[in-house]
């Protein structure tokens, strides 16, 4: 076997819900250790923090999110194939995220040492990472206003970065933009679908899997990712973000030291019944389950794990509570650990929402720069021809537009495009029930569309296609 064939597994040795041993195999070969930046486009322009200001003054009061609600969500399943595999919601309810478990007595548990992809939705479905998450809206009979009336359809990530990029942070980004109707998507970009992150330390993937599981209606679950859309800065969002899992009700608020009553040698027993397939090859088609129970947002967490030693010495919660803004995930568990032994007594968890509201008032300025940012991209794009670009932070202050190369593809696949084109005309009309909620969708579906298949002809239309006008 190969130094990366044994070297590329998924934590843990038990098998759970973050992953199993890959063998020298297809899918070992999909993991990538590293990789080369992939080319730029040509350089169109630059913008500026400040050359904003007017823009966000004008955009201040509206600054603020509203009316947030969930409109859909899906759980990528784990299999021992290549098939690309979700489950979105039965009776149209959101899937489930995994049970929070709070653990009786001490826990010790070794330091992560797996291999993690840094976008596991581009790792699991790398040609159109933000497809799922279409499919599973499109398939929501309550979304009657999706996706007439979207501006923009994001994940946390991308958002986030844009907000670092105005507070002045040095991370740097590359991300891909691309306007499919009247809708701006932002997908990441990372060097390849399947990089990993490199030097992985800390118990961030070990807590979790001792202390999370998926309950049997959703076994088999490797992530569950959730869709909220609300308005801000005058345009209407759809988010994409993982949670971390649910917390069962009575585990809230001051009542958390009432955790759920399991072992956690039963708990590991569960955990090890399920297996992994990280990542899949760019010819499979996307495979969708239906079935779900609802899991109100006010019950799902983040969860972060951090040395006792920093207790005292830096505030946690305020470095997440952007990120929380966000994705608008309401409770935070924050683990302390000391060397790799978590007590109870170290680990609370806290209702964020208040937290949240007065980040949202202390950085106006910097929120209403934000609104400002992403409306020049909407600017900038819709005059592409091609209705395409790529954005690029490399220095601090800076945001490189430029244009977006062929290499980078499509964000969704022509069978989904001519879905959302066609909803989009529908909901329009106010003609009724989309497309996707009349075709029932019972059992499993396989959107298995012509462009994965080899020697495809990617830019004619198929006879099905009904939005291009030249279909037959």
């Amino acid at each position: 076997m190969s130094y990366w064939g044994k070297k590329a597994r998924i934590y843990s040795s038990r098998g759970g819900r973050y992953g199993a041993e890959l063998d020298n195999s297809s899918r070992a070969a999909a993991v990538t250790p590293t990789a080369p930046p992939p080319p730029m486009g040509q350089f169109i322009h630059s913008i500026r923090v400040d050359s904003l200001n007017d823009t966000a003054s004008a955009l201040k009061a509206s600054a603020v999110i509203s009316d947030s609600k969930v409109i859909a969500s899906y759980n990528w399943l784990d299999s021992n194939d290549s098939t690309a595999t979700i489950m979105i919601p039965g009776e149209w309810k959101p899937r489930k995220p995994p049970l929070w478990t709070e653990p009786r007595q001490p826990l010790r548990l070794r330091e992560d040492d797996g291999t993690y992809f840094r976008d596991k939705n581009a790792a699991r479905y790398p040609q159109h990472p933000m497809e799922p998450a279409v499919v599973a809206c499109l398939a929501i009979r309550d979304n009657t206003h999706f996706p007439a009336e979207v501006d923009v359809m994001a994940c946390g990530s991308t958002l986030g970065s844009l907000l670092r990029f105005v507070r002045g942070h040095d991370k740097t980004f590359r991300m891909l933009v691309e306007k499919v109707r009247d809708t701006v998507f932002f997908i990441r970009r990372e060097n390849a679908p399947a990089e990993v992150i490199p030097d992985v330390r800390g118990y961030g993937h070990s807590f979790p899997e001792a202390c999370t599981a998926w309950e049997r209606e959703v076994k088999g679950s490797g992530t569950h990712q959730r869709l909220v859309r609300y308005g801000f800065g005058g345009l209407r969002f759809v988010v994409r973000a993982e949670a971390d899992g649910y917390i069962q009700e009575s585990v809230t608020g001051k009542d958390a030291a009432r955790s759920a009553d399991i072992d956690i040698d039963d708990l590991i027993g569960e955990l090890s019944n399920s297996q992994v397939s990280p990542a899949v090859q760019p010819s499979a088609a996307l495979k969708v389950k239906i079935g779900g129970s609802l899991v109100p947002q006010s019950r799902v967490f983040d969860l972060k794990t951090r040395s006792i030693f920093t207790k005292d010495k830096k505030n946690h919660l305020g470095d997440e509570l952007p990120r929380l803004w966000v994705s608008r995930i309401p409770n935070f568990i924050l683990a302390f650990h000391t060397r790799g032994v978590f007590e109870k007594k170290d680990i609370a968890i806290t209702d964020v929402r208040g937290d949240v509201q007065k980040w949202q008032a202390d950085h106006s300025h910097e929120l209403a720069h934000f609104a400002a940012l992403v409306h020049q991209i909407i600017k900038i794009v819709s005059a592409r021809p091609d209705k395409k670009l790529e954005l690029c932070h490399l220095d601090v202050g800076r945001l490189d537009v430029r244009e977006q190369l062929p290499d980078a593809g499509e964000v969704l696949s022509r069978l989904v495009r001519a879905r959302w084109e066609d909803a989009c005309v529908t909901t329009t009309n106010e003609a009724g029930e989309q497309d996707g909620a009349k075709s029932g969708m019972d059992g499993d579906l396989i959107l298995d569309w012509e462009e994965t298949k080899p020697g495809g002809d990617f830019t004619s239309c198929s006879s099905a296609c009904g939005y291009c006008g030249k279909c037959s």
